[in-house]
């Protein structure tokens, strides 16, 4: 293993165990996502940053608002790693705002839509960009009605910031969608998963292609990425790379090194969410190698929107579990 990996690996776990101990209200996987965001900057994590970003939102917004709900940590975590952490809350705040008002439901889903708008130095006038990231969604919803909801709302976000003209972009989301799905599945997952691929500039079938494969060889090497939950993952790891056999195998290598880590073993997760921290820990490394274009930039940028889309939905979906469980212990009783 390369020794800059395996100090990604020293980093994450170091990270991981420090917000562990210093905030330990919040979801454990909540705390792998934030050593995560600190890792793949190369930095360990300030909690003083966290706690004061914590109170920004809290300063910022209301009662029961949207960015106090399953997103609250990961978002100050991310404003944390900025210089100007008020005024890049404020500015997510109101493109918050402006994505409610064009059409968006309020959610923590749409917070982190609002965030990755914001966080562009690029973006001066938000406006068109929200815009286009509801017709991006509108266009979603109307291929796949069933399929669309809130989740979607930060690929709707991603593709907003891309030079890909709506139509392109949903031709190639269907294309790909047509040619994975004997093999994944009909699902929002497998949609989530197009989303990224169509980023990439090759050819539908050279993708697809090299999804299936890498795929089959994590699922061979022991670090199967899971079909209903981390599938979007993959979609990074084709971008970055034509050598299926080398990233795969370098993925293999964190992953049995993650293992081994207090809070990532056997016992603390899933096999399915250490093989996906490990292909983010592995991703990152080649997107920190790559020349940087704006494709990377691009990249980069949505290996964090994807990363922190799977964790919230995961969250959510145990959050509304334990509710739901709650509910029929107090009505039984």
């Amino acid at each position: 293993m390369l020794n800059s990996l395996q100090d990604k690996c020293n980093l994450f776990a170091d990270n991981y165990q420090t917000l562990r101990k210093n905030f330990k209200w919040d979801y454990a996987m909540m705390h792998c996502l934030g050593a995560l965001l600190y890792t793949n900057t190369g930095l360990p994590v300030n909690v003083q940053a966290i706690k004061q970003a914590k109170e920004i939102i809290k300063e910022n917004t209301g009662l029961f608002s949207s960015f106090k709900e399953t997103t609250f940590f990961p978002l100050a975590v991310l404003l944390s790693l900025d210089s100007e952490p008020e005024a890049l809350f404020k500015r997510s705040f109101r493109i918050y705002g402006e994505l409610k008002k064009e059409g968006f439901y309020g959610s923590p889903y749409l917070t982190l839509a609002a965030f990755s708008i914001a966080k562009q130095p690029y973006v001066i006038d938000s406006e068109p960009v929200v815009r286009r990231a509801k017709e991006f969604y509108d266009a979603m919803k109307k291929k796949h009605r069933f399929l669309t909801s809130t989740d979607d709302y930060g690929y709707a976000a991603m593709l907003s910031l891309t030079d890909l003209s709506v139509d392109q972009a949903i031709r190639e989301m269907e294309t790909c969608y047509e040619y994975l799905k004997d093999d994944f599945g009909a699902s929002n997952v497998l949609q989530s998963l197009t989303h990224v691929l169509t980023l990439g500039e090759e050819a539908a079938d050279i993708k697809c292609g090299r999804t299936k494969k890498i795929y089959d060889e994590l699922s061979l090497k022991g670090c199967k990425l899971s079909k209903y939950k981390e599938l979007a993952s993959l979609g990074i790891l084709v971008l970055i790379t034509e050598d299926v056999d080398k990233i795969t195998e370098e993925i293999k290598d964190v992953y049995q090194v993650l293992i081994e880590k207090k809070g990532f073993g056997r016992w603390s997760m899933t096999k399915h969410e250490r093989a996906m921290y490990a292909a983010a820990l592995v991703a990152s490394e080649y997107i920190t190698d790559m020349q940087k274009s704006s494709m990377t930039l691009t990249i980069a940028n949505s290996l964090t929107s994807i990363v922190i889309a799977q964790e919230t939905a995961m969250i959510i979906a145990a959050s509304s579990a334990a509710g739901a469980a709650a509910a029929s212990s107090s009505g039984s009783s």
